[in-house]
């Protein structure tokens, strides 16, 4: 699970504050990656027995606003610091070739093909990271405001 969390998160790592291609590409990934990590937890939903209509109607915003492209930014100044640039364009060029393979896959899936983090970033330091910097609260707290958390857990009450 830690693996998904990470995928997402780094997914949702806003782009576009700055004129950066880094943060252009990031951008893109990170709409296509989170878009299909919801429908990954709805298909989950379904297969489960669980009523996946309410988490539909609950989907968080994909938007970025200048709380979570400040989040995001910080996130990637520092795994630049602790990699580098070339190992953050590595992770980009991986999450890009990823997007496909999503189209059908399960969560189960996702944990064991989800390990973007460059080269020299640990899970820990990424998981620490993305706290510091509030990407993880940003987050939590799209999909707390939409409802989808609570969406969840009441699609899989009783399974």
């Amino acid at each position: 699970m830690k693996h998904l969390i990470i995928a997402a998160l780094v997914a949702s790592v806003p782009a576009a504050a700055f004129a950066d291609p880094r943060l252009d590409r990031l951008e893109a990934i990170s709409e296509e990656m989170t878009d299909a990590m919801f429908d990954a937890m709805i298909r989950m939903v379904e297969k489960e027995g669980g009523n996946p209509e309410p988490l539909r109607a609950a989907i968080p915003s994909l938007e970025w606003d200048d709380t979570f492209r400040e989040a995001g930014a910080c996130v990637l100044d520092k795994y630049i610091s602790a990699s580098s640039g070339s190992a953050v364009d590595d992770m980009l060029d991986r999450m890009e070739a990823f997007i496909p393979e999503m189209a059908e896959m399960d969560l189960d899936a996702f944990e064991d093909d989800t390990d973007f983090l460059p080269e020299g970033v640990s899970e820990d330091y990424s998981i620490s990271v993305n706290e510091e910097c509030g990407m993880t609260d940003v987050m939590l707290d799209r999909m707390e405001e939409s409802g989808f958390m609570a969406a969840m857990m009441q699609s899989m009450a009783g399974n």
